[in-house]
């Protein structure tokens, strides 16, 4: 047994080393392709290539499903930046609505948590402050082989129960559905055992289930740990810039915001009425649209605030979004999202453009390499016309930091230096997607929590309170 664990954890420390390798030379031949594609048009130089070679059809093809993607997400940010702020007015009209009374339904907060001693007692006591008070707190301790139930165990409060769950197999969804089998509530909140909630997250985001057909409404996610380190600061931008602008425009668009995995409530009797939780690696995605292809609706509640940990380092973050991506790829099998859900559609076929990109880069790169050693491009290939690239590029880059100026005001420009290396960083993701074949369950990508920094705290308490009072 010792022995099987140590041959484990030798080969995962030998895939983390391999996949933080391959992350700095796809960063490095991601500066290759920008040097190559700006300085010698700036000298009027044209690189020569062997014209007898013409992959012109196939790059063309690659391209074109690339910029689909980043067409996506330019609309979703430019829809953000002029009309994000109604998800904020749709949020305080429902709070702000007394015709029912909030204050009764019971609330069942659900933890799931594998080997999180060092935060669990951190998540429970956030879940107990809130001013909503008829919740009850279910800490699902699922397959722990440290102090999780002991630590869990010792706050002795009536509204929290604790349970020591076993399985052979390891998955989230196992934990939750365990939970909600357990719980007395009308209501079912789930957050992960990293996660802290506002005091004000409940009594907020209920009134926004005034509407029939919502299902399920989805709290915004933020990190406590923007500012441990470089990584944490620019995985946090991603949230900034499309997590929040994406579930922002889906909640004022069609109302099919897709649920974040933590920092959300819905209906027990409709999440039973689905059939509960699956042991996908990417739960809330496959619930989401679930409930959607039902006809239900989740919306998107931006003043009830949750808080989260992002991976402080380039390993454990390749592995929580390997198993991202590897959850992703598992639900291309079967038609995810409703056929008039276009935006829904693009991010369900995501693997596949993410393919796309990274084949582009990988040919492209092997030319230029070619092109290093023997003078000339081994073949003719299609690239986007540089003037359209670089309109696109620098339209992009401010476009991204009015956003970042629109959620953190005058710190804003304490994120153009990250803002910058986005680009570059953002190479992980072709990363995590070779790494996605590999994963098998939840059992190898497992992240370490337990990096908060009480500054990002207090910042971000105060672009909350901004909002409130917007």
């Amino acid at each position: 047994m010792i022995v099987g664990k140590a041959i484990h954890r030798t080969f995962t420390n030998l895939s983390d080393k391999a996949s933080v390798s391959l992350f700095y030379i796809l960063a490095g031949l991601w500066g290759l392709l920008i040097y190559y594609t700006i300085v010698p048009r700036l000298f009027g130089q044209t690189l020569p290539s062997n014209s007898s070679i013409d992959i012109s059809l196939l790059t063309w093809a690659l391209v074109s499903l690339s910029l689909l993607g980043s067409s996506l997400w330019l609309f979703v940010q430019i829809g953000y930046l002029f009309v994000g702020n109604g998800v904020i007015h749709y949020q305080r009209n429902a709070i702000n609505d007394k015709s029912r009374d909030w204050s009764k339904p019971i609330v069942s907060i659900i933890i799931p948590a594998h080997n999180e001693e060092a935060v669990i007692k951190r998540t429970i006591s956030s879940c107990l402050s809130q001013t909503h008070k008829n919740t009850e707190v279910l800490v699902i301790c699922h397959n722990c082989t440290d102090n999780t139930y002991l630590a869990a165990s010792q706050i002795t409060d009536k509204n929290v129960r604790v349970f020591d769950y076993k399985t052979k197999e390891a998955g989230k969804g196992l934990a939750l559905d365990f939970g909600v089998e357990n719980s007395r509530g009308e209501y079912v909140s789930v957050l992960d055992s990293d996660g802290t909630l506002n005091d004000d997250f409940i009594s907020t985001a209920l009134p926004l289930f005034g509407d029939t057909d919502i299902a399920a409404v989805q709290g915004k996610l933020l990190p406590n740990n923007r500012y441990h380190n470089i990584i944490t600061n620019l995985l946090s931008l991603e949230g900034d810039l499309y997590s929040i602008p994406y579930m922002s425009m889906k909640s004022l668009m069609d109302k099919r915001t897709s649920l974040g995995g933590t920092g959300y409530i819905i209906k027990k009797n409709i999440l039973l009425k689905v059939g509960g939780f699956k042991n996908s690696l990417i739960d809330d995605f496959e619930l989401s649209f679930r409930l959607f292809r039902n006809k239900y609706r989740i919306v998107f509640a931006p003043l009830s605030v949750s808080h989260d940990e992002r991976p402080p380092e380039l390993a454990l973050m390749l592995r929580q979004r390997s198993r991202w991506v590897k959850g992703h790829i598992d639900l291309l099998k079967e038609r995810i999202p409703e056929g008039s859900d276009i935006m829904g559609n693009l991010y369900w076929i995501n693997p596949i453009l993410m393919i796309c990109g990274l084949s582009s880069v990988l040919i492209v790169s092997f030319g230029l390499i070619w092109y290093l050693v023997f003078g000339m491009l081994p073949f003719k290939f299609s690239f986007t016309p540089i003037l359209l690239w670089i309109g696109m590029t620098i339209a992009s880059f401010f476009l991204q930091l009015a956003i970042l100026f629109k959620q953190h005001r005058h710190s804003g420009w304490k994120l153009v230096g990250p803002l910058a290396l986005s680009g570059m960083f953002s190479q992980y993701w072709y990363v995590a997607l070779i790494k996605a074949f590999f994963v098998k369950s939840w059992s190898n990508t497992k992240t370490t929590h337990g990096y908060i920094n009480t500054k990002d705290i207090s910042r971000i308490a105060e672009e909350h309170e901004f909002d409130r009072k917007e």
